[in-house]
C-alpha cells in the first residue's frame, strides 16, 4: 500500500474514532499530521506546522473575541431588541432576511466580511427560537453564494483561472446560478429545520417577545455605541482597505479592534476571552494542517487525475465536481477550483465531450455549497457564534448536511447545468 492510500486511510479514520471515542478531532487530526507527515512522509516539524492555517484561526479569534464584547457590554442584546420590534410577529422572514443581508456584504470585495454578519444572525436565532442549523444554513448560503460575484475575490479568481484555461465564462451567469442554488438551499433548509412552524407563529402573531413592542426603549449606553462604532469600523474598515487592494486579514482587523476596546474597558476584555470557541479553532486547525500533508504528498492531486481518467464525459464530471465538494469541505474553496479547474480543461475543450455545457458553473458551485460543514472557516464560524448549548448539535447537523452536498450538490448542477446541453449537443 502506497503512502498516498494511508494517508488517506488515516484521514477517513480520524473522523471514525472521533465518533467512536467522542474524542475531538482536531486534536486527533493535528496528531495523526505529526505521525504521517514526520514517520511517513519523512517531513519535518516546521514542514507539517507550515500547513497550519494561521490566516483561518486568526479569522475565528478575531470574530469571536470582538463578538464576545459585544455580547458582554449587551451590545447584541440591544441590536436584538431593535429586530424584534421591527419583525414583529413577522418571524419567519428573519432567515430570509438575514441570508439578503449576508449574500449583499459577501459579495462586496471578499466573502470573508460577511462573518462578521454571523453572529448577530445567530443570537437572533437564538432569541427568536429559530432553529441554529436553519440559520447557519443560510448564511453559509449567503456567504458563498456571494463570494463568486464578479465582485468578489472567489469569483474574480475563478474568472481569471478559467480565462488562463482558455474557457468560456460569464461572470454574470455564475453570480445568477450561484445564488439561486444558493436560494433552493436555504429554501430545503426552511422546510426540514423548522420554517412551517415559523410561518405558523407570524401568521398567529404568536411570537412571545412581541411583547417587547410595548415596552420602553432601553437607552443605549456609552459602552454600547463604543462597541456598535467598532462593529461598523470592522466593515467598512475591511471593505475599504479591499477596494484599495490592501492584503489584509479580517480577523488581524477584528482582534486589533477587540485589543483597542480591551483597552478601553479591561474588564469586558477579560470576561470575552471566554466566549472565543477554541475548540472550533483547534478543529479547524487540525483537520487544515492533516489536509496540507495529503496535499503535499500528492493524494489531492491523485484523486484528481483518477476522474480525469475516466472515460465517459458525464461521469467524468460528476466525479470531478464530488472530488471538488469532498475536498473543499477541509480545504480551501477558491484553492480547489484552481487545482481542479485546469483538469477539467480536457472535457471543455473542443471534442472533449462536455465543451458546450455550464460544466465550469456546477464544478464552482458544488464545490461552494459545502462550506458549510464545521471543518471549514464558514462553517467553523457559525458553530463558533452559536450559544454554547447549541454547538454539539449544530455540529453534527452542520456536518451531516455538508457530506450531504458533497453528492446533492454535484448531482443537482449536473442535472441542470450540463446534462441538458450535453443531450442537445
Amino acid at each position: 500500500m502506497n503512502a498516498e492510500i494511508i494517508a488517506l486511510v488515516v484521514f477517513a479514520a480520524v473522523f471514525a474514532i472521533s465518533a467512536i471515542r467522542n474524542v475531538h478531532m482536531g486534536a486527533l487530526a493535528l496528531v495523526a499530521a505529526f505521525v504521517i507527515g514526520i514517520g511517513l512522509v519523512g517531513e519535518d516539524l516546521d514542514t507539517v506546522l507550515g500547513g497550519f492555517p494561521v490566516d483561518a484561526l486568526l479569522i475565528l479569534l478575531g470574530i469571536t473575541y470582538l463578538f464576545g464584547m459585544a455580547r458582554e457590554t449587551g451590545t447584541i442584546d440591544w441590536l436584538v431588541d431593535r429586530s424584534i420590534r421591527l419583525v414583529g410577529p413577522r418571524v419567519a422572514l428573519l432567515p430570509w432576511a438575514m441570508w439578503l443581508i449576508g449574500t449583499a456584504v459577501a459579495c462586496l470585495g471578499t466573502s470573508h466580511a460577511a462573518f462578521a454578519v454571523v453572529p448577530i444572525a445567530m443570537s437572533l436565532a437564538t432569541t427568536h427560537r429559530i432553529s441554529p442549523t436553519l440559520m447557519g444554513i443560510a448564511m453559509s448560503s449567503a456567504i458563498v453564494g456571494g463570494a463568486l460575484a464578479p465582485t468578489s475575490i472567489n469569483g474574480i479568481t475563478v474568472a481569471t483561472v478559467a480565462e488562463k484555461a482558455g474557457l468560456p465564462y460569464s461572470t454574470g451567469l455564475m453570480f445568477f446560478l450561484s445564488v439561486g442554488v444558493n436560494a433552493l438551499v436555504v429554501l430545503a433548509a426552511f422546510l426540514m429545520f423548522g420554517g412551517r412552524e415559523l410561518i405558523r407563529r407570524s401568521r398567529a402573531g404568536a411570537e412571545p417577545t412581541a411583547a417587547a413592542d410595548e415596552t420602553p426603549l432601553v437607552p443605549i449606553t456609552r459602552v454600547q455605541v463604543t462597541v456598535l462604532v467598532t462593529l461598523f469600523l470592522l466593515i467598512a474598515g475591511f471593505f475599504t482597505l479591499t477596494v484599495l487592494d490592501v492584503d489584509v486579514n479580517l480577523g488581524v482587523v477584528a482582534l486589533t479592534l477587540a485589543v483597542a476596546l480591551s483597552l478601553l474597558f479591561p474588564e469586558i476584555g477579560r470576561k470575552a476571552v471566554s466566549k472565543v470557541d477554541w475548540g472550533t479553532i483547534l478543529l479547524l486547525g487540525g483537520i487544515l494542517t492533516y489536509v496540507g500533508v495529503l496535499t503535499r504528498l500528492g493524494a489531492i492531486d491523485q484523486l484528481g487525475e483518477l476522474a480525469r481518467s475516466v472515460s465517459a464525459p458525464l461521469v467524468a464530471a460528476v466525479v470531478i465536481c464530488v472530488i471538488a465538494g469532498l475536498v473543499s469541505a477541509f480545504a480551501s474553496t477558491i484553492g480547489i477550483l484552481g487545482a481542479l479547474i485546469p483538469l477539467a480543461v480536457p472535457l471543455l475543450v473542443d471534442g472533449g465531450g462536455l465543451e458546450a455545457t455550464g460544466f465550469i458553473y456546477a464544478l464552482a458551485i458544488s464545490a461552494s455549497l459545502v462550506d458549510c460543514a464545521p471543518f471549514s472557516t464558514t462553517g467553523a464560524t457559525i458553530v463558533a457564534s452559536a450559544a454554547e448549548p447549541e454547538r454539539p448539535l449544530l455540529t453534527r447537523r452542520l456536518t451531516v448536511w455538508g457530506f450531504a452536498m458533497v453528492l446533492i450538490g454535484p448531482a443537482f448542477t449536473i442535472l441542470t447545468m450540463v446534462v441538458p446541453q450535453y443531450l442537445l449537443s
